[in-house]
């Protein structure tokens, strides 16, 4: 009997690795062409960083209703319609014309964003069980990462030799493809829970009450923003960074070592956070975080570190993400799960928004990359120890 539920329990899990794989493809595309698409039809880099903005403020904005409304009348009613929306957009990107339909497009695939991510990771917990939801998220989390090295590609050489109608014929067949695959995950695994007692009871209203969560989570909420600063900072300067400091090397080596870490740390550090702790590996995994950095900060002076820079941050910041996911499906009713992931998300684009924001003011004032670098890198290192005493000594007193 074991052996045929595991059997279930793996093909429910292959079903929602097949459509992740096709929507988070869909998604990681659409960030890299969009800006090429308003460049072709005459518009500004203002505007590429305007449907940016429109896009994740509309998913950041939903996601406090589509969790609550996942977790009352369960998951595969939000995965559906979040895969609908890319659909319905990539074909209708067809028909565009005109920049505002582009910035309209990006607000309804906002809707996407909002629905699908956080049900995804939550069907994967559900899959995994009590004692698997680090290496369960962990692959899924790895998915996404092998189609951002995928997707771009694909999508680049489609535009290039045929033409961007045929790259939106060809993502339609992407969306679809994932929203074929829910249909193959049954439904007690998409939920609702079916738990007697009072969170069971809740109305769809009450649960839109982030209050409770905020207050049950502020460790793993604050490390999610926190980490999230270091991607923020990544991807907005790291590539300025070397061009500055070290123009003979291609930035690109460094998302791609970047990348590979997070491959690895996605997979790894899930499966040895099932087994060791989930404290213990976000200790690990920031330090890992702050030695990168470090280490990036002395490219001016080394530049060989250019290299493992990008595998410790690769690791660091994604062994951390994966761990935390699967921590904070463990500190929540599973009622409130997709609730819970979705707050999580959202302090996650929070922090990746601070930290470009915030470093980039500060670079502009101190015009001085590998000192910011290397005091970010050493903050990473004092808040890893800091988490460590600080839970280590609260776990030790009494209920």
């Amino acid at each position: 009997m074991q052996i045929k539920q595991l059997g279930i329990v793996r093909m429910d899990y292959l079903s929602l690795l097949v459509s992740a794989f096709f929507i988070y493809m869909y998604n990681n595309v659409f960030m890299v062409v969009i800006p090429l698409l308003l460049t072709a039809m005459g518009g500004t880099g203002t505007l590429a960083g305007v449907q940016a903005m429109l896009f994740l403020v509309t998913a950041i904005l939903l996601r406090f209703f589509f969790g609550p409304l996942a977790d009352t009348y369960g998951r595969r009613m939000t995965m559906l319609l979040g895969s609908i929306s890319f659909l319905a957009t990539s074909v209708l990107f067809l028909h565009v014309v005109e920049v505002w339909q582009v910035l309209v497009l990006r607000i309804v695939q906002g809707v996407g964003l909002a629905a699908y991510f956080p049900a995804a990771i939550a069907t994967a917990a559900a899959c995994a069980g009590i004692r698997n939801k680090g290496v369960y998220i962990g692959i899924l989390r790895m998915v996404a990462s092998f189609s951002l090295m995928v997707g771009p590609v694909i999508a680049l050489f489609l535009i290039q030799n045929y033409g961007y109608h045929t790259f939106f014929q060809g993502i339609a067949v992407s969306a679809f493809l994932g929203l074929l695959a829910i249909f193959f995950i049954p439904a007690p695994v998409l939920g609702p829970e079916k738990h007697a007692g009072k969170e069971n009871s809740m109305s769809l209203r009450q649960k839109c009450n982030f209050l409770p969560l905020l207050k049950k989570c502020p460790l793993i909420l604050g490390t999610t923003f926190t980490t999230a600063i270091s991607y923020g900072v990544f991807m907005s300067f790291a590539a300025l960074f070397i061009k500055e400091q070290a123009s003979a090397i291609n930035a690109g080596f460094f998302f791609t070592l970047y990348s590979a870490g997070g491959m690895v740390a996605n997979g790894v550090i899930g499966w040895l956070s099932d087994r060791f702790g989930r404290l213990q590996l976000i200790v690990c995994c920031l330090m890992s975080l702050g030695i990168g950095i470090i280490m990036f900060a002395l490219l001016p002076n080394v530049l060989f570190f250019l290299y493992p820079a990008g595998l410790f941050s690769g690791i660091g910041y994604y062994g951390s993400i994966a761990v935390l996911m699967a921590w904070m499906t463990e500190k929540v009713e599973s009622t409130e799960c997709t609730a819970a992931l979705s707050l999580q998300q959202n302090a996650l684009d929070f922090g990746i928004a601070f930290g470009s924001v915030v470093f980039g003011t500060i670079l502009a004032c101190l015009g001085n990359g590998s000192i910011l670098y290397q005091v970010m890198g050493v903050l990473y290192l004092g808040y890893a120890l800091f988490i460590f005493f600080t839970e280590k000594k609260d776990s030790k007193q009494p209920a």
